[in-house]
């Protein structure tokens, strides 16, 4: 049957918990491996929230020292790590959604503070690390959780309120991978005895989720894998979508014949599997090659949904229309020619001198902008290259203005996404509103090895008017100027940094001196606690 994770929810509006990136042992069948999790589990515990709650997170790093290998670029200490809140609507600035500045180190901890709007979108979200050069060993190695907005009450339909609900988290371990990105960043924990990839829904292999016939069920899916690309379909069953990267979307119900997942992306659906005869059904939902031209999908089974017999007083019911009734500001409709963008960049996914580049531009640090965009605005973006790659934007969801080639119902104009990448189309118009917050917004590649190689970038929401947008500023070397309140943040970040430097090169030395101590006596530099695993 389908595990579920435990859950951590919100109360009196505030939800206080601990995350604890851990090593662990797993064993089973005849698989063994040793790898970074939340709370010795895969996936994490599962965090559920309401519209304007307040989320803290104390992350504690468990793991231990040798820190590992440093590089520009490439897969680096991957025993440090920090935390990333995928999808969600929040402050990019620290102590919230900040991912370059803050930096927590083997036995070092870090509290999150993020306040949710209380217009914000409910759906389903996720929680991974975000070290820039360690996500493939951490997130793309079992850490992640599952991070859920819940829907207030009285927001949907009295259908959708009813619905059985399961989120269900795939990830992948690409053992190949994991081992490679271990040994080039001086990893001594990563360890496997399986020669294939391992694929797992909610931690389980190949799972099933039981079903009556009649019941519609909703399925909030996230694509928490590392690299591979999902083209899903659900044989027999019905399946309507709901919502895309937590936002629902306008013409429920929408029925559809695959599901399109690339890494980082989610999907919610409702979904009814017929029973064959009066014989219990059991419906594989597998992932298929896709039709396009982009990057390859995973071929294979990743669960199944088991119809069963219905009861008596059961009855086969036609879903009801439903949207919103309102959006938030960040979500108000911006298709039309009525809507005029007051800043508009192109945004090429590794079509520069480097496949890993993003505008052209391998990653130089959190302070090297790719643009600039005005604050309170209604800005514009063409991406390239997003059938190869999977094209993720922090903080600001994005909305297609065009309805993509391929004839894909999948995708429509009008609908959002934070995470999108197309294999039957290459570009993509995309428009946002940088309203609500200020500051860094990153964009990477969201196949994290990708990322990890540099395919990630920052860029800055910062002053008002024509004269705030900015395109390409690494090629055209421009400063951007910080306004007001960015400037004296923008010290205080300095700040911090030097602090951590001062940190990381004491760390340095203190490793260098443990290591002559570990040679000294003939002891090898390993390590010794594992937590058991399930």
């Amino acid at each position: 049957e389908l595990p579920k994770a435990p859950v951590l929810r919100s109360f009196g509006g505030l939800l206080n918990c601990t995350l604890r990136l851990r090593p662990t042992r797993f064993v089973g069948g005849n698989k063994s491996f040793v790898t970074r999790v939340y709370n010795d589990m895969i996936p994490g515990p599962t965090i559920v929230v309401q519209p304007g709650d307040r989320l803290l997170v104390n992350l504690k790093n468990d793991l231990e020292v040798p820190i590992g290998a440093e590089a520009s670029n490439n897969y680096q200490l991957p025993n440090t790590t920090n935390l990333h809140v995928h999808g969600l609507h929040v402050s990019p600035f620290a102590p919230a959604d900040e991912v370059f500045f803050t930096i927590v180190g083997p036995k070092q901890s870090s509290q999150y503070d993020y306040q949710i709007r209380s217009d914000h979108s409910p759906g389903i979200y996720w929680a991974h690390p975000h070290h820039h050069g360690s996500t493939v060993v951490q997130g793309g190695a079992g850490a992640a959780s599952a991070l859920l907005v819940a829907d207030p009450p009285g927001f949907l339909s009295e259908q959708l309120q009813n619905m059985p609900d399961h989120i269900l988290m795939l990830q992948n371990l690409p053992f190949s991978l994991l081992e490679k990105a271990a040994a080039l960043s001086g990893d001594q924990l990563f360890q496997s005895t399986s020669p294939q990839d391992l694929w797992l829904v909610n931690g389980a292999e190949r799972p099933t989720l039981t079903v009556k016939a009649t019941e519609w069920h909703r399925l909030r899916l996230v694509m928490a894998g590392v690299s591979s690309w999902l083209y899903l379909s659900f044989g027999t069953c019905e399946v309507a979508l709901l919502a895309k990267d937590g936002i629902y979307i306008n013409d429920f119900p929408r029925f559809i014949q695959h599901v399109s997942l690339p890494p980082g992306g989610r999907a919610e659906l409702a979904v009814r599997c017929p029973r064959v005869g009066d014989v219990d059904t059991e419906h594989q939902v597998m992932s298929s090659s896709n039709p396009g031209s982009g990057v390859a999908s995973y071929v294979g089974n990743l669960f199944s949904i088991k119809s069963v017999q219905p009861g008596d007083l059961d009855f086969f019911e036609a879903l009801t229309p439903w949207k919103p009734s309102n959006r938030p500001q960040y979500l108000q409709d911006l298709t039309g020619e009525m809507t005029v963008p007051d800043c508009s960049c192109k945004s090429p996914m590794g079509l520069g001198n480097s496949t890993r580049s993003v505008d052209g531009h391998l990653f130089q640090g959190p302070k090297a902008y790719l643009h600039q965009w005005p604050r309170d605005a209604v800005v514009q973006r063409e991406i390239s290259g997003i059938n190869k790659h999977s094209f993720h934007q922090h903080t600001w969801p994005f909305q297609l203005q065009d309805t993509p080639a391929g004839n894909d119902p999948y995708f429509k104009a009008g609908d959002w996404h934070d995470t999108y990448q197309n294999t039957l189309d290459s570009k993509a118009r995309v428009r946002f509103s940088t309203v609500d917050f200020h500051g860094t917004e990153v964009v990477h590649c969201h196949a994290l090895s990708h990322s990890d190689q540099g395919m990630i970038g920052a860029e800055i929401v910062s002053g008002r008017g024509p004269e705030a947008c900015a395109c390409d500023l690494l090629g055209k070397e421009k400063v951007v100027e910080l306004y007001g309140d960015e400037r004296s943040q923008s010290l205080m970040r300095v700040m911090a940094v030097m602090f951590a430097a001062m940190l990381l090169l004491a760390a340095a030395v203190a490793m260098q001196v443990l290591r002559a101590s570990f040679q000294r006596c003939g002891v090898e530099s390993r390590y010794v606690t594992l937590a058991p695993g399930p």
